[in-house]
């Protein structure tokens, strides 16, 4: 087989090779996938104020539900001081700020409880 011939069969194979990742890729989820137990239809968190530790959550669909962070620390975590968690969890939400613009995390109620449980425990 000439050099040419090789060399083709070579570059076919990469472009398929590529085609074939680009196209498997596109079906992943992805890695910063929210957890669906954990309000599962809100996606949008903001804190109603600096004297309210209530935390509003709002879908796509404009649906709204006040979240207030003590009490649910007290009904689902153990070992975490609840005020602290709260505080915590309400400043979090209020000082998020994407590290590229336009890009948010996936679940910013998850980032909340993450940072607030590990400061409180």
């Amino acid at each position: 087989m000439s050099v040419i011939g090789t060399n083709a069969i070579a570059i076919a194979v990469t472009v398929l090779a590529t085609g074939a990742l680009v196209v498997g890729i596109q079906f992943m989820p992805p890695l910063t996938q929210p957890d669906p137990a954990a309000f599962p239809e809100f996606q949008h968190y903001r804190p109603l104020g600096h004297d309210s530790l209530l935390i509003e959550a709002k879908d796509g669909k404009g649906n709204r539900k006040l979240v207030d962070p003590g009490a649910y620390c007290r009904e689902t975590l153990s070992g975490v001081d609840c005020a602290c968690f709260a505080g915590k969890a309400h400043q979090v939400l209020a000082n998020r700020n994407p590290r590229v613009s336009g890009w948010r995390y996936a679940n910013d109620w998850e980032l909340a409880v993450g940072q607030a449980r590990d400061a409180c425990t």
